[in-house]
Order: C-alpha cells, then structure tokens, then sequence
C-alpha cells in the first residue's frame, strides 16, 4: 500500500487509473499518438495494463450494452501523478494526435492495494 506519509496515522494513497474508451477513426494518426502517449506515461512512472501492447479488439461484453472497441487502461502510483501525467504539457502534445484519431471519453480512478 503506497502511503501518503511515514508513521502510524499515515493514511494510504490511492493508485491513480486512467481509463480510455475510444473509437479509432484513423490508424496510422493513433499509432502516432500511441508511441507518444505511452513514452510519457513512463516518464510518470505509470504502465499500460490493458489496451495496447495487448492483442487489439480483446473487450468482450459480459453484461448489458457495451460497444467499447478499445479500451486502455493505465496505472499510476498515485491519483495525484495520474493527474499530472494528464495535465502535463507532454501527455497534452500527444493528446491532441489522440483527439484528431479518434473519439471516446478519459476516466480517472483511484485504486486500493488491499484485499476485499
């Protein structure tokens, strides 16, 4: 469990996820974007779990109505890093290729390390 500080009140820090749902228009601009965008979420010290490198197309429904083609799912050590990585002038700069290839909407999440 990642802390936000050392010693016995210290409260526990959340894991920042950001969730991409999208609907790629144009290949080859959203390759670009994807070599940018994931060069800068290392820079942040975050990983893709889901989306890419992963096989395309692998989101299957189980329940209800869901027409989500691709979706990315990235890990950030804290809520606070995520959304810094988001608002960031680099992440922005590939952004922009993101948003001239395809529509969807960004989510962030925070996360627990502890069981249930």
């Amino acid at each position: 469990m990642t802390s936000a500080s050392s010693g016995p009140e210290a409260k526990p820090t959340p894991k920042g996820y950001v969730v991409f749902d999208l609907e790629i228009h144009d290949p080859e601009r959203y390759e670009a974007y994807r070599l940018d965008g994931q060069a800068s979420i290392r820079r942040f010290g975050g990983r893709v779990l889901s989306g890419e490198p992963a096989p395309r197309g692998v989101v299957e429904a189980l329940e209800g109505d869901w027409p989500t083609l691709r979706l990315v799912i990235v890990e950030f050590p804290t809520i606070d890093i995520a959304r810094a990585w988001f608002n960031s002038d680099t992440y922005q700069a590939a952004a922009r290729k993101r948003q001239a290839s395809s529509t969807g909407r960004v989510l962030l999440v925070g996360g627990w390390e502890k069981p249930w």
